[in-house]
């Protein structure tokens, strides 16, 4: 995928395909660029020259040179770029970075991190098998992504602080997070028992550990209707098990909320979606905290790499009269990652238990 630094002039070299082979672009051919669904045009239609420097119509490929205004005018992210000619319509995806800006992930940056895939035992031990292939940087940074979401996914858990909304959140709102990561967690429903005995409002929230909580409020009958917010210097956390009480330190509840919240808490019912919690979660500062999770990510986007590949557990390589076996267990890199999230066989250790505690089961 092709890569366009925001106010700086850029030079696209494209190729035109068909069945996946190259073929030789004749006549009037134009490029124009779209945002990335194709739903905005942001540059429009311009004619291209055969004897642009770099451009090889015979084989199909052209080049689009844009100048620095025309770059400037793209936000950072993926942009199409569409070709028209005798060839019909190809289109191509191009990624839009600034210096300052770069292509990234939650935790890793898209130069850095596709050479250190590269520097990689297994897949440099790897590269020997990867006969007449091609490994881009493009394919390895997919496989980067896909590692990562699938690590967040198995320890359940954001790899980043994020903040949650009850709701889906204004512009404003999101513009104030100034880059941070956002989700959606839905409103709490209340149950009568939450403050019965020395339970104190407790609660668990969906997402953990909790860095901070921003807001706490109730709502009933609608979230229009009967808000109470619920002092800061109320709400006690157990940040690392997601558990929120709630423990009065100004005049009692009963007196400061609305008529409505009275009602509901009165009635004994369970109100559904009642509770609505602002908060921030997720890891902090994994770089130092948790560096073996950038270590376990980088391991399993390898092993997603070889696996497509299909590789056999060994073989031999022979060229230019060198001769070399070479022997790929991969059930070993998977049990080295295994590891890393859940410790060794048979104990209760590793990320999943270094981030959620031990775990247990009661038969």
């Amino acid at each position: 995928m092709t890569t366009i630094i925001a106010g700086q002039s850029s030079r696209l070299t494209l190729q035109v395909l068909h069945n996946g082979k190259p073929i030789a672009v004749t006549g009037n051919v134009q490029a124009q660029i779209f945002n990335q669904n194709g739903a905005t045009r942001i540059i429009d239609a311009r004619d291209l020259f055969e004897d642009t420097q770099g451009a090889n119509w015979p084989a199909g490929i052209v080049v689009v040179e844009l100048d620095s205004d025309d770059t400037s005018r793209l936000s950072v992210g993926n942009v199409m770029v569409i070709l028209t000619g005798d060839f019909g319509v190809k289109r191509f995806k191009a990624n839009v970075e600034t210096l300052t800006d770069p292509t990234r992930t939650s935790l890793f940056i898209k130069d850095i991190v596709v050479q250190e895939l590269r520097e990689d035992r297994l897949m440099a031990a790897a590269a020997g098998a990867f006969q007449n292939i091609e490994v881009s940087d493009d394919y390895l940074w997919q496989k980067i992504r896909a590692a990562e979401s699938e690590i967040s996914h198995t320890l359940r858990v954001p790899l980043v602080p994020t903040r949650f909304f009850p709701n889906k959140p204004t512009q404003a709102q999101i513009d104030a997070l100034d880059g941070m990561a956002w989700a959606i967690d839905s409103a709490y429903d209340y149950d009568p028992d939450m403050f019965h005995f020395d339970k104190w409002g407790y609660f668990v929230t969906r997402q953990k550990p909790i860095i901070s909580v921003e807001r706490m409020w109730f709502s009933y009958p609608s979230r229009e209707d009967g808000w109470f917010n619920v002092p800061n210097d109320w709400i006690r956390t157990d940040a690392r098990y997601g558990h929120i009480r709630l423990v009065p330190s100004s005049p009692a509840i009963f007196t400061t909320m609305s008529t409505f919240i009275m009602t509901a808490l009165a009635g004994s019912r369970t109100i559904p979606f009642m509770i609505n919690l602002e908060y921030t979660a997720g890891l902090a500062d994994v770089e130092t905290t948790y560096p073996e999770l950038l270590d376990c990510i980088k391991k399993m986007a390898v092993l997603k790499v070889i696996s497509d590949a299909f590789l056999p557990q060994s073989g031999s390589i022979s060229a230019d009269g060198l001769s070399q076996s070479i022997s790929i267990d991969m059930s070993k890199y998977h049990e080295s990652v295994d590891r890393i999230l859940n410790g060794e066989q048979g104990n209760n250790g590793g990320l999943m238990s270094k981030i959620h505690g031990i775990r247990m089961m009661v038969i």
